[in-house]
């Protein structure tokens, strides 16, 4: 419909269809400005009129029906191919629709690849280790009295903090393996939730005038207001400031940036102590390049930095080799790249974060563009011969 309304050949009803849609959730307002905001928006449109449309959908179909998946933005395969295909031209999916259609086949087993659980390791302020997980009960005190408890699946901090010794900071952290994900809440009452392969260190209870936290790998905040004692995410790289607000960051080392994602509230990302920083407003995300150290701030769709929380993982527009940098950590699967080619073709996608990992494997494959083969927990790419 978005394609229909750039040539003008909406009808009234569809009009009215498209205005109930946008109406309906913020979510759909988000897609549709993100897609009519695109730079290469006209191109795409250039390109639909090349595409034969119901053939295409109809074969998307038929294959969403035949694998009994819901594959690539599921909240809007209820509506005309014409909505889709922007996106689907954006992230290479289009040739999915335009190619001849064929069976395509994953060779190898994926038995082993295994979605993620709720599990960590806890260490305790006198290095002694607690391995946590869904099921285990948690009551722990710790040497100043704080107790710890696992309330509503949360590790929680929140319960009897008395501190005996007022003035003295003492530590916990948290440990998440690959495939694994766990969440808790601080003393102050700030709710966390960290993703896999990350390191979240904090303290017992807060103590001073501000609320400092440390953290390596991704973890969404949901910070408790207190004007007084503002909040600080430190990673090895930036800090990021808050009084209270819903906020993302991903600051794996390996990916040489952090990006943070700002939901509502405030936050002022830092990367230099003697510099001013910068203020982010809702929907803006801060990626800091690291060898560089610069700082670019631009307007975002937060859900895709933000819905792993939710069991969602959303991929716009993105290279295979980051899509499988976040795919493996979840997955506890490995990756290996035949031709360094394939790394840089870009996908798009929405894949239930708890589901088997050939929801987005069958879409990669189906594109004709490359091989895909699962050796035991090792997914291979090669170029298509």
């Amino acid at each position: 419909m978005i394609v229909k309304e750039v040539l003008r050949e909406l009808s009234n009803d569809e009009q009215q269809e498209l205005l109930s849609w946008l109406d309906e959730d913020v979510d759909n307002r988000n897609l549709y400005n993100r897609i009519k905001n695109s730079s290469s928006f006209s191109s795409w449109v250039e390109r639909y009129k090349k595409i034969d449309v119901g053939l295409g959908w109809e074969r998307l179909s038929m294959a969403i029906k035949k694998e009994k998946q819901h594959y690539l933005f599921n909240k809007i395969l209820k509506y005309a191919a014409a909505i889709l295909l922007p996106i689907f031209i954006g992230g290479g999916i289009i040739y999915f629709l335009s190619l001849p259609h064929q069976k395509t086949e994953i060779s190898g087993q994926a038995a082993e690849i295994k979605p993620g659980t709720t599990k960590a390791v806890l260490v305790l302020s006198d290095g002694k280790t607690v391995v946590l997980d869904s099921l285990r009960k948690i009551h722990i005190k710790e040497e100043n009295g704080a107790l710890i408890e696992k309330i509503a699946g949360n590790l929680d901090y929140s319960q009897n903090n008395a501190q005996k010794k007022k003035n003295e900071l003492i530590y916990n952290s948290i440990n998440i393996p690959q495939g694994g994900e766990y969440s808790l809440v601080l003393s102050d009452g700030t709710q966390v939730y960290l993703n896999s392969m990350s390191k979240f260190k904090y303290p017992v209870q807060f103590v001073g005038p501000t609320r400092e936290v440390e953290l390596n790998g991704e973890a969404y905040f949901i910070v408790a207001k207190n004007l007084h004692k503002p909040f600080i995410v430190r990673t090895s790289n930036m800090n990021v400031e808050v009084l209270g607000t819903s906020f993302n960051v991903n600051a794996y080392q390996e990916t040489g940036k952090v990006m943070t994602t700002l939901v509502e509230g405030k936050v002022k990302i830092r990367a230099d102590k003697n510099s001013e920083g910068k203020i982010l407003e809702p929907d803006e995300q801060a990626v800091y390049c690291i060898k560089s150290g610069t700082v670019d701030v631009k307007k975002v769709d937060v859900s895709v930095y933000t819905e792993w929380r939710n069991g969602q993982l959303i991929f716009y527009d993105e290279r295979l080799e980051d899509i499988m940098t976040t795919l493996t950590r979840w997955y506890s699967a490995y990756v290996f790249y035949l031709n360094p080619s394939v790394k840089d073709l870009k996908f798009s996608g929405n894949l239930n974060r708890y589901g088997d990992i050939r929801q987005i494997l069958d879409i990669i494959q189906s594109t004709n563009k490359l091989n895909v083969e699962i050796k035991n927990n090792t997914i291979v790419f090669s170029e298509k011969n």
